[in-house]
């Protein structure tokens, strides 16, 4: 089997290269491709340029990404190397749904796969909403034809699927939950190595603010510091940082992925209490490092966290109910590790990427003879409409 792996470059949390590795894994041929376009981010970077250097990354990456245009732009772009490839593969694999793959008259088979969509990031007011209006209407009405012309369009998560069903009227049939791996250095899973469920210390590790749930984390933990005062609470990811708050030790970026899971051992849980999450690669990674894990009732969170089990969930911004279940787990080195070894044994179940390949492949391998069926079908009918008195 030959595929044409189309992604973005690197705004899935590398998921992209993720899902390609595994279907390769599965001895499939994967032609990859990013669909980028040089000279339109360069007019995206220069129209965001007098903007405030907090806002314009945000303003350029929008523009790039998730405007009209850019659909339009990359469609195109998307479609000369489908066309350029056409006759050397069996399949197109597209990650995610920022373009049309497909020219007019294409027949290859196109296997989609997401994590969200328009209309869940619109509900839960993410960074990657569209503008209201024309703009929110252009990419619903896009997303649904792009649905329903793939062959199928698999998805990371339940929640991702429900949307597509409920949201888009695509047929339950069309669409099938496939999961998500732990990337490199967490797929190497240590079940011998512990993390420091006795050190009464916590960690954040995300990139926003607000969307995260940071805020609601800091209130929290005054609130712990006032029942266990020797708790601590690290945070890495925010660039820019509130005031300094007790027993909170701020590290911003790093850049290492080795260092960022040297602090998940050095921690006794995991928290990120987010309003908005497609998956959570990061929850991924605690639960490979035997953390429990706490966060939120929306998007995936439901989907990794089995509340009481291996960690808990609260209702997005309810800073009382997480403090409480922070200091029972920072508590109890024994709570910690029996909520941590769950949530070890969940991932290894569900969340390797040679499992998730292996549903991948199967999907497209039954996608395929389908395919393959139905166009021969269609050429026995063509067939013999020209045969006369047939």
């Amino acid at each position: 089997m030959r595929l044409l792996g189309l992604s973005p470059a690197r705004i899935f949390s590398g998921f992209e290269a993720s899902f390609f590795g595994a279907v390769e894994h599965q001895g499939v041929s994967v032609e990859r491709v990013a669909v980028e376009v040089p000279w339109f981010k360069l007019l995206a970077t220069l129209a965001s340029a007098r903007l405030p250097k907090s806002v314009w990354g945000n303003k350029r990456d929008r523009m790039y990404h998730t405007t009209t245009t850019a659909f339009r732009v990359k469609s195109a772009t998307a479609q000369r190397y489908v066309q350029q490839h056409a006759s050397n593969v069996d399949a197109v694999y597209q990650v995610g749904a920022l373009w049309n793959p497909l020219p007019p008259g294409c027949r290859l088979p196109l296997i989609l796969h997401v994590d969200y969509t328009s209309l869940l990031s619109k509900r839960r007011g993410s960074g990657w909403k569209r503008a209201a209006g024309r703009e929110q209407d252009f990419w619903v009405t896009e997303e649904r034809r792009l649905y329903r012309a793939a062959t199928i369009v698999l998805t990371t998560t339940e929640n991702a699927r429900s949307s597509l069903i409920n949201d888009y009227g695509i047929s339950p049939n069309h669409v099938v939950t496939v999961g998500a791996g732990v990337s490199a250095p967490y797929d190497q899973l240590e079940p011998a190595r512990l993390p420091a469920y006795d050190s009464k210390r916590a960690l954040f590790v995300g990139k926003g603010f607000l969307g995260k749930g940071l805020d609601t984390l800091l209130e929290a933990f005054r609130k712990v510091r006032a029942r266990i005062p020797d708790a601590r609470l690290t945070v890495v990811g925010p660039l820019t940082l509130p005031e300094s708050s007790e027993g909170v030790d701020f590290l911003g970026r790093l850049s290492d992925p080795n260092r960022v899971r040297d602090l998940y051992y050095e921690h006794a849980l995991f928290v990120m209490p987010s309003r908005y999450e497609p998956l959570g690669q990061v929850f991924l990674e605690a639960m490979s490092c035997q953390l429990p894990c706490i966060g939120t009732t929306l998007d995936a969170m439901p989907e990794m966290i089995d509340h009481g089990r291996s960690g808990y969930l609260i209702e997005a911004g309810d800073a009382d109910a997480l403090a409480g279940h922070m200091c029972e787990i920072l508590g109890s080195p024994t709570r910690a590790r029996q909520l941590g070894h769950a949530a070890f044994r969940k991932l290894e179940a569900h969340h390797t990427w040679p499992a998730v390949g292996e549903r991948i492949v199967a999907e497209i391998d039954r996608c395929l003879a389908g395919h393959a069926s139905h166009s021969t079908s269609r050429a026995l009918e063509v067939e013999a409409a020209r045969v006369p008195g047939f």
